[in-house]
């Protein structure tokens, strides 16, 4: 018998080893479920429900949940924050921020309100669901312009090259985009550059052919990516043109299509 649990901090490090001290892979967000696959002292190894992206998380940021629970949340249609941050109200008064992305299991769009485990919440926000078409990825995606860069980062306080474009299908419930660049690549359709078409995402590598970068397919030969921050610069056959640097910063190896499946 497996155990599972729910991600109940707003934003939690995903780490490759369980010690404080160990880089931020990824974020999980508040609403995610995991299975845990091991323990050691107070970490926990798990393995992501949405993308099978696995790691170590500290046991104080989430709660058990039964395989039953577990499965509901997966067969609901997910409901996620759409504000940039969105207080939620705790059983005994008390408060605690959400951010763009937490999912809200068991939503109850009348009363406004959310469940994880035997709690209650109330929340004031702009939510989305469901399936929604690549203009609504375009737009997400633009709402997380000029968010910093952060390696790992998932939200408008931290976002990384793949994390942006993760985050942007998700939300519009469109694909299920893998959570590394080198792994988004082996996803979709290839396209020529010369038919390329806003939203879709182009991978750029290093000198040794390495996948390390990817950005949205952005209008008229942009793109929009997360380098020192979320931005638009130039696509060109070559790669990325930073008008600022005046110099090509990332060597393009490929351009991708994602068509939701039926």
């Amino acid at each position: 018998m497996g155990a599972y649990g729910i991600i109940t901090n707003t934003i939690v490090p995903l780490r490759p080893e369980p010690r404080d001290e160990a880089e931020i892979t990824t974020q999980l967000l508040f609403g995610e479920t995991f299975e845990i696959l091991d323990k050691r002292n107070q970490w926990r190894f798990i393995k992501n429900d949405f993308d099978g992206y696995e790691g170590w998380i500290d046991e104080k940021v989430f709660e058990k949940i039964s395989a039953s629970t577990r499965k509901k949340i997966a067969l609901e249609i997910p409901v996620y924050v759409l504000d940039t941050i969105a207080p939620i109200d705790f059983p005994d008064g008390s408060r605690q921020v959400l951010v763009k992305g937490c999912r809200l299991p068991f939503y109850d769009a009348d009363n406004k309100t959310f469940l994880v485990g035997d709690k209650k919440f109330r929340i004031e926000a702009q939510v989305i669901t469901g399936r929604h078409d690549l203009f609504k990825v375009l737009e997400i995606a633009w709402s997380y312009r000029n968010a910093p860069y952060l390696w790992g980062g998932m939200t408008d306080f931290g976002m990384d090259c793949s994390g942006l474009t993760q985050m942007s299908y998700k939300l519009a419930g469109y694909y299920n985009l893998n959570r590394n660049a080198r792994d988004q690549v082996l996803q979709g359709e290839l396209v020529d550059f010369d038919d390329r078409q806003p939203g879709d995402l182009a991978f750029f590598a290093n000198s040794k052919g390495k996948v390390t970068h990817v950005g949205m397919v952005w209008f008229e030969g942009k793109i929009l990516h997360a380098h020192g921050q979320v931005r638009v610069d130039e696509l060109h056959r070559d790669g990325i043109f930073n008008p600022e640097r005046n110099k090509l910063t990332h060597h393009l190896v490929a351009i991708k299509r994602y068509r939701p499946s039926n």
